[in-house]
């Protein structure tokens, strides 16, 4: 397993021995929506900026002038349509049996990740994967190629680009090569400990 702090090996445990030091000091402590932990110098954040965001924004949800973008009517429209059914290995439930062997192939090779996770931007969007290390990474798995979803695809690709977020794309002929594909695209922002053996 590695650190979900800085993603450096911690055997069984969620925190390598340097961040588990920072948290009896207070400087790393746990979300206490998600439960991830994170940094956290002054000791006085309750919650990840993820779960922060999403607070904040349903506090905006709240108000009577709220009106959802139509990307987000859309996001939430595609995830009732589809379902989260297919269990993985690592107890994930995802859409698509594609989606299920990404995330089986990132547990087998022991990358922490998570399915699903807001990204952390001013619209609600929502990753297919999330690796949470110091490099923190997106995954998208575009599986779909009508005309509607395409421009989804397109919008989505433009949040990630315009807040800086590093995208790895995986598409539908990529899932039978992802022992070739995915360590070249993970390594440069993964530890520079992590083996994949």
């Amino acid at each position: 397993m590695t650190c979900q702090v800085c993603g450096a090996k911690s055997g069984f445990f969620p925190l390598c021995k340097e961040c588990n030091s920072l948290k009896e000091q207070g400087k790393v402590t746990k979300c206490q929506e998600c439960g991830i932990w994170k940094k956290d110098e002054k000791g006085n954040k309750p919650l990840c900026y993820e779960c922060w965001l999403k607070k904040d924004k349903e506090e905006k949800k709240k108000s009577k002038d709220y009106k959802p973008s139509k990307f987000e009517q859309e996001d939430t429209s595609f995830r009732n349509k589809f379902p989260a059914e297919i269990r993985c290995e690592d107890g994930h439930k995802v859409r698509s049996k594609s989606e299920k062997i990404i995330d089986d192939w990132l547990y087998n090779h022991k990358i922490a990740h998570a399915y699903e996770r807001k990204v952390p931007i001013e619209e609600e969007v929502y990753c297919d994967f999330f690796l949470p290390y110091d490099k923190k990474v997106w995954i998208e798995f575009w599986g779909l190629d009508d005309e509607k979803y395409l421009a989804r695809k397109e919008l989505k690709k433009k949040f990630y680009t315009q807040n800086n977020k590093i995208l790895i794309e995986i598409t539908e002929k990529d899932i039978e090569i992802l022992d070739d594909i995915l360590p070249k695209k993970l390594m440069p922002f993964l530890p520079k400990d992590f083996n994949f053996d």
